[in-house]
């Protein structure tokens, strides 16, 4: 590890500098202690240290029922596999890595009505009041980001709305990861992850952080599958979805 990331890494450890970090971070813009706080934390979780895995978990695609089923506890962070690789490559080129994907127009919908409601977390929280206070539905909230620049530009940096591509894969769209799942085939490719971990009792998938709406299509007419098929257009290319 480098000296840079061996210092994050005793300060996170240390109670008193999380404490102090904690504190300065409190006083800085959301978008600045949010990216702060994830560059202070170890990539790596005591379970796949201890396993020899790596779970990029991108947010909105069931991480936690699959993190949580197959080492019993919820997943660690949503950090990206680039990040893993430069924290410790050794690590990254030995581990198993693995993460899933969704259709984006399913977890953009997704997205949105998790943080609509508050999400779970503080910083959830602090970027509902932020963006999506005063925003009249989905459908307006689509047109903001087609037609704000400034807005755009901040709302697809937040960790839920960033493409699936830049957790998953490097800069020319190769894959980063061992095996990329699907939601759409959850089950199947879940258990042949636990196969391609040698996990002979796999527990069943519960359901995590799910949020009641509609089916993802009813929430589209022609204009809004255009905006949000710009905005993710790697995912659909690179992951080979359809609009």
């Amino acid at each position: 590890m480098s000296l840079l990331i061996q210092t994050r890494y005793r300060l996170k450890k240390s109670p008193l500098a999380k404490s102090l970090i904690l504190g300065v971070n409190d006083r800085l813009p959301l978008e600045v202690k949010d990216r702060l706080y994830r560059h202070l934390v170890d990539p790596y979780s005591e379970q796949e240290e201890n396993n020899d895995v790596v779970f990029v978990h991108v947010p909105k695609t069931a991480g936690n029922s699959i993190f949580q089923a197959l080492f019993g506890v919820p997943a660690h962070g949503h950090d990206p596999a680039e990040r893993y690789r430069r924290f410790d490559a050794e690590r990254f080129a030995r581990y198993y890595k693995f993460g899933f994907v969704r259709h984006p127009l399913d977890r953009l919908v997704s997205a949105y009505a998790y943080l609509e409601k508050g999400g779970i977390g503080r910083y959830d929280r602090a970027f509902r009041d932020k963006y999506l206070r005063g925003v009249a539905g989905f459908d307006e909230f689509l047109r903001r980001l087609a037609s704000r620049s400034r807005y755009r530009r901040r709302v697809m940096r937040w960790v839920h709305f960033r493409p699936q591509a830049e957790f998953l894969c490097d800069a020319q769209g190769q894959p980063l990861v061992d095996y990329i799942g699907r939601y759409e085939n959850i089950d199947a490719d879940y258990r042949r992850i636990a196969a391609d971990l040698r996990i002979s009792r796999v527990a069943p998938l519960a359901v995590v952080n799910a949020t009641a709406r509609r089916d993802f299509r009813d929430y589209y007419d022609s204009e809004l599958t255009a905006i949000a098929s710009r905005l993710y257009r790697r995912d659909f290319e690179i992951f080979g979805y359809t609009p």
